[in-house]
């Protein structure tokens, strides 16, 4: 009977025995060594051991972990699982160094966790302090000391050499391309201006540009828009050159201001603006007028073109009897 109740009483210490084991949670740092030269480098590995649903805030290292211990880097942290166990081992390996001399330590290092992101309570696991002890560079003190030996003066590499080389070439083909130049020096070109073309007359070029537009019949093209902004073209051009009117850059409005200055009848200015309003519809509003339309106003331009070249004559040669 009592050996009975000994074994029931080792299984239940078994069976509670794992299941602490696989709720343990354990944290630790170690050292791949405990004497370093001073400036070498050495490893620090952190080692947690929690269940794998756990969530883990690990620490944010700088460029120190303090006075003595300086970060050199830092790696990602490792996740490996125990088999048959809810538990995993998380790992993070510090490359560390120290330029003190004598006892170290490598201080205690925290993290925190909880059962879940979501579980406000907060858990602290920290490493234990770790001495470490930093040696200086043996110096032989056997050995007589030895004067400073003087700087060796090196000789000059052809890298140090060949800009000065570019330097005295470059001025030497300016010197040369200077007494070249006055050597060969071209005796001084007499421009000759050239005379003026004559500009052909504003009413010529208008002409011409009507009775092509009356001879391919554009008045009946499909494209309405291209046809009055020719038409309206021809217009504007020849007012500029006929009248000194910046009829190419005015609008509608514009145009008709300073073509009324001109003392025109009134029927003639008003074929120029019943065309220009036409072309402002068709341009802006989309407009569609017929082929009997479009003809009619080609007719207004070239009546109005015609009409207003017969006021320039008169009143050019009222100003020629003026004068006399």
């Amino acid at each position: 009977m009592k050996k009975l109740c000994f074994i029931l009483l080792f299984c239940m210490m078994s069976f509670f025995g794992i299941r602490c084991n696989a709720q343990m949670t354990i944290f630790s740092g170690r050292t791949t060594a405990d004497t370093i030269v001073v400036g070498q480098p050495f490893d620090y590995q952190l080692s947690l051991t929690i269940n794998k649903d756990f969530y883990v805030e690990w620490a944010q290292f700088g460029d120190t972990l303090s006075k003595a211990i300086d970060v050199i880097s830092v790696e990602d942290v490792k996740t490996t699982p125990i088999n048959n166990s809810d538990n995993v081992i998380m790992t993070q390996n510090l490359k560390l160094t120290s330029f003190d001399t004598g006892y170290v330590y490598v201080p205690e290092i925290a993290i925190n966790y909880s059962k879940s992101l979501q579980d406000s309570v907060r858990r602290t696991l920290r490493t234990d302090e770790k001495e470490l002890y930093v040696t200086t560079i043996a110096v032989d003190t056997t050995q007589a000391f030895r004067p400073i030996k003087d700087v060796i003066k090196q000789g000059y590499t052809a890298k140090e050499v060949l800009p000065w080389v570019a330097i005295v070439i470059a001025l030497a083909g300016i010197v040369y391309l200077v007494i070249y130049l006055n050597k060969h020096k071209k005796p001084k070109v007499v421009v000759v201006e050239e005379k003026k073309k004559p500009t052909i007359p504003a009413i010529i070029t208008a002409r011409a540009k009507l009775n092509e537009m009356k001879d391919n019949e554009l008045w009946n093209s499909a494209k309405t828009k291209d046809y009055y902004t020719d038409l309206t073209d021809i217009a504007r051009e020849y007012l500029e050159g006929q009248f000194e009117i910046d009829a190419v850059e005015m609008t509608t409005d514009e145009i008709m201001d300073a073509v009324n200055k001109l003392n025109l009848n009134n029927l003639t200015k008003s074929k120029l603006q019943e065309t220009l309003t036409t072309a402002d519809f068709v341009k802006f509003a989309k407009a569609n007028p017929t082929a009997e339309q479009n003809k009619q106003s080609f007719s207004d331009i070239n009546n109005f073109v015609e009409d207003s070249y017969i006021y320039f004559q008169e009143e050019a040669k009222k100003k020629e009897e003026e004068s006399k």
